[in-house]
């Protein structure tokens, strides 16, 4: 790319974006809660711009994370109203919307109880919410979700909070398992220094990881990844690159950016010690998620980890091609 192209890219990026970050006049941020998606006591935090629904019947999640209307995360009203029974403790299909998750993902105690369960909601200010879910009475931990809404702008702070109640320390990680709408395309930076060959590694099935995959639908790219769809294999693992970020653009002409802190000094616990994960299911969903280093907590202690959520309107291409530069413009404007 010519950088007089370059430039000209940055700039129109620059002016569209300028258009959903300034300061919002006579709107402001609220929290109430509402009815939707067929449950009670959902919470709805909100701006001129952007809607955040907190659904706290079934996992805690975010269920819908919208700009104009249009939710960039993956939706299916079969489930709608769907909470945990005796009878059906699972969805039958894959829990729809923001999920959160505790890791390792091979070694973590059953968590059933935080991904499927009720939760309980609480309003915490004019634009922020918390989710506190039940005890495991197996483990005696607990978890506390709380989520902010800038005022102004698309950003959504999303923490959660590991609480230890038992006499005994307790080793685990964050693990978001966030859905977004499907078949769209990941960009992410990786370092030059990565531990995988080719910048991933695929899982063939759950027992056998493909160190030197080559996949047509994955490509690096000057020291970013880029799927650019379905690959052969949903599961992938890669470390990002600090600072870390991993952009999403959805075939709904929105692009989704998490912004997260990785740790050099800090021990990942997952089999690949990976600090990010994509599950691209076809066409369908694909799952963006960052990982969280181990944490040992001791007793009647917590470890936390925070993600930062944004969206922009971003045209999706016909021909599935991103432009990095583009995307870098966009990250860039964050504050």
């Amino acid at each position: 790319m010519t950088q007089q192209k370059q430039n000209r890219i940055t700039a129109a990026v620059i002016i569209l974006i300028l258009g959903f970050t300034m300061p919002v006049h006579g709107q402001k941020a609220t929290a109430s809660f509402v009815s939707a998606y067929g449950y009670d006591s959902c919470v709805l935090l909100k701006n001129k711009t952007v809607t955040v629904l907190l659904e706290p019947n079934a996992g805690g999640r975010v269920i819908s994370y919208a700009l104009n209307g249009v939710n960039v995360l993956y939706e299916d009203s079969l489930q709608n109203g769907w909470v945990s029974t005796a009878a059906m403790p699972r969805s039958k299909g894959h829990l729809a919307g923001g999920r959160f998750d505790i890791g390792p993902s091979r070694t973590k105690p059953n968590t059933d109880l935080f991904f499927f369960g009720k939760w309980k909601a609480i309003i915490t200010g004019k634009s922020s919410a918390r989710l506190i879910s039940q005890t495991d009475s197996v483990n005696e931990i607990y978890l506390i979700r709380n989520f902010k809404l800038d005022e102004h702008s698309s950003k959504l702070t999303c923490t959660q909070t590991i609480v230890n109640k038992s006499n005994k320390p307790f080793a685990a990680s964050f693990w978001a398992r966030t859905f977004a709408t499907g078949n769209g395309i990941c960009i992410m930076p990786v370092p030059d220094t990565s531990r995988f060959p080719n910048k991933y590694i695929m899982f063939m099935n759950r027992d056998t990881i493909n160190m030197l995959p080559v996949d047509t639908n994955i490509l690096n790219r000057g020291g970013y990844l880029i799927i650019k769809g379905p690959p052969q294999k949903p599961k992938l693992e890669m470390d990002v690159a600090q600072p870390a970020w991993i952009a999403y653009a959805a075939t709904n002409n929105l692009l989704f950016i998490k912004k997260f802190s990785v740790f050099t000094n800090k021990y990942y616990g997952d089999v690949t010690a990976a600090n990010t994960s994509i599950w691209y299911n076809g066409k369908q969903m694909v799952e963006i998620e960052p990982i969280g280093p181990l944490e040992t907590i001791k007793p009647g202690g917590s470890a936390f980890f925070t993600e930062e959520w944004h969206l922009f309107p971003f045209s999706f291409s016909a021909n599935r091609t991103v432009e990095i530069e583009q995307v870098k413009s966009i990250i860039k404007t964050i504050k």
